[in-house]
């Protein structure tokens, strides 16, 4: 008989245990820890590498789906522009919050930089079930207007929180600038034209199609863990 009681309360706890996790994993909000890692180096884009090579601050958002802050195709934001050519993060992040006042964005993810001596950075930010897409971008520095960049990333899926991923990003040209290489004098393109995944003739960069021409090495990369 007493076996019999203590099998029913180990039974009921194991799965009490379990409810409690599976009320954890589709919460209303959960918090995350994003890196961004850096594959930008001498010895995988060698082609007109610059010595200070370096990532702006991170900056972005979670939002809904109609939150997003740069399209592949559509002309760049001045604030996307902005980060792109100087690294600033002022105009993008007037932007995020008339995103915020309009109900498009819960909140920023506004982080630090890669310095040219690091490889990677760390941000936390929260999230929630009606904004569960992030989105985020960094200047590769120097350069006319190239960046790094994370558009619409949902993480709250099949009724559930992504618990931990890796993502490979591309690199873009956000069509304000006409340089070709990382360190070009200022050359404004007017009108802009749209951004684009960076391609490059072979003399001026690695780039073709926002990844290495030969062997598809993203510039950077993310990895997202859920922390609650």
């Amino acid at each position: 008989m007493k076996k019999t009681i203590l099998a029913i309360i180990l039974s009921s706890t194991l799965f009490g245990c379990n409810d409690n996790k599976a009320d954890v994993s589709n919460s209303e909000t959960a918090t995350y820890e994003l890196t961004l890692n850096s594959n930008w180096s001498a010895n995988n884009f060698s082609t007109n590498f610059p010595s200070n090579r370096h990532f702006s601050g991170v900056i972005g958002l979670t939002h809904n789906a109609n939150g997003g802050i740069f399209e592949l195709g559509k002309l760049a934001s001045a604030g996307i522009v902005e980060v792109a050519e100087t690294g600033a993060k002022t105009v993008l992040t007037t932007e995020i919050n008339d995103l915020q006042n309009l109900g498009k964005s819960l909140s920023t993810i506004d982080g630090s930089g890669i310095a040219v001596d690091q490889q990677s950075v760390t941000v936390t930010f929260d999230i929630s079930q009606d904004y569960p897409y992030i989105s985020l971008v960094s200047m590769l520095a120097p350069s006319p207007d190239w960046f790094t960049g994370l558009n619409s990333y949902q993480l709250f899926v099949d009724g559930k929180w992504v618990e931990s991923v890796d993502v490979s990003l591309n690199t873009y040209d956000a069509g304000s600038d006409g340089g070709l290489i990382f360190t070009s004098a200022n050359d404004p393109i007017t009108p802009p034209d749209v951004i684009t995944l960076l391609t490059s003739d072979r003399a001026n960069t690695d780039f073709e199609k926002g990844l290495h021409y030969l062997n598809s090495l993203p510039v950077t990369t993310i990895t997202i863990k859920r922390l609650n």
